[in-house]
């Protein structure tokens, strides 16, 4: 067997989803700032989206779908 970490196949997509869900987080902060704020802007995750990452982290599917599902949050930010 080989020594790395298994890797499931909804895992690929919630780190897709994860990476889509960071980006129009951020472009919704960018659109809201002055540019001279940008520049020192650092990108810390919404309540939401550290959920989904411990559920995904722990290997919690279900978890993770409910959570996903309940939420209209990504739904707001066109995710």
């Amino acid at each position: 067997m080989a020594d790395y970490p298994l890797v499931l196949s909804w895992d690929i997509y919630a780190r897709q989803y994860l990476g889509r869900l960071a980006a129009a987080e951020y472009q919704a902060y960018v659109r809201k700032v002055p540019v001279r704020k940008r520049a020192r802007y650092r990108y810390d995750p919404s309540d939401y989206h550290r959920a989904l990452i411990e559920r995904l982290n722990a290997g919690d599917e279900a978890g993770f779908k409910a959570l996903k599902l309940l939420q209209g949050y990504a739904s707001a930010l066109g995710v």
